[in-house]
C-alpha cells in the first residue's frame, strides 16, 4: 500500500511538474523558458553525478577483484601476518618466538608506510608474497615437529639461522623504503628456499620434504 501510495503520489508531482510549466508557458513565455532551461541544467548534472557513481563503483570493484592491486597484495600481507602471530602462540622455544615477534614488528613497519605510500607497493610485491608464506611454512613445520616432541638441536638451531635471515631480508626491505633505489632479493630468496629444503623446514611442491 505504501508503495503504491508513494508511485501515485510521484505521478501526480511530475503532472504538476508538467502543468505548471505549460501554465507558464502559456502565460509567461520568458519563465518557461528560465524554467526549460533550469530543468535541463539539473538533468545534465544529474546525468554525470550518475555516471561518475558509476565510474567509480566499477573501479573501485575491479580494484578490489585484482589480486595485483595495491590494496589486494596490503590485504593478503595482512592476513598472512595475522596467522604468523596465531602460529606464534604454539611456539615454545622462547628464543625462536621472539625472534619471530620481531620479524612480525618489521613486517607491520613495512606494511604501515606502504599504506601511506601505495605507490611503492609493486615494487615489494615479490618481497610480500615470498617472505611472508614463506616464514609461515618454516613455522608451521616447526610447530608440527617441535609439538610431536621430535625436535632435535640441530633443527631448532637451523631454524634459528634462517629466522635470522628472513629478519636481515626484512629489515633490508624496510629501509629500502625510503630510497630510490629498488631492492632485488633474488639470489638470498633462492639461497633462503635451498636452505630451508636442506633442513625439511620447506616442502617441495610436489609435497615431499627434501
Amino acid at each position: 500500500m505504501r508503495d503504491n501510495s508513494s508511485g501515485i503520489t510521484g505521478i501526480l508531482g511530475l503532472a504538476g511538474i508538467v502543468a505548471l510549466f505549460l501554465l507558464a508557458r502559456r502565460f509567461m513565455p520568458s519563465l518557461a523558458t528560465v524554467m526549460l532551461w533550469i530543468a535541463g541544467i539539473a538533468a545534465v548534472v544529474l546525468i554525470v553525478l550518475i555516471g561518475l557513481v558509476i565510474y567509480f563503483s566499477v573501479t573501485g570493484s575491479k580494484e578490489k577483484n585484482n589480486p595485483d592491486s595495491p590494496a589486494a597484495v596490503l590485504t593478503k600481507a595482512r592476513s598472512e601476518l595475522m596467522e604468523l602471530r596465531r602460529n606464534l602462540l604454539r611456539i615454545r622455544n622462547k628464543e625462536i618466538a621472539a625472534l619471530c615477534r620481531e620479524i612480525t614488528d618489521i613486517g607491520d613497519k613495512i606494511l604501515a608506510v606502504l599504506k601511506q605510500k601505495p605507490d611503492s607497493v609493486a615494487g615489494v610485491r615479490q618481497f610480500l608474497n615470498y617472505y611472508l608464506p614463506t616464514l609461515g611454512k618454516v613455522l608451521g613445520t616447526y610447530v608440527r615437529v617441535e609439538e610431536s616432541g621430535s625436535m632435535t638441536d640441530e633443527l631448532t638451531g637451523n631454524t634459528l639461522i634462517h629466522l635470522g635471515e628472513i629478519r636481515k631480508a626484512m629489515e633490508k626491505q624496510y629501509d629500502s623504503l625510503f630510497d630510490d633505489d629498488k631492492l632485488d632479493l633474488s639470489v638470498d630468496m633462492e639461497a633462503l628456499t635451498l636452505a630451508c629444503k636442506r633442513d625439511g623446514l620447506l616442502e617441495d611442491e610436489n609435497g615431499e620434504e627434501k
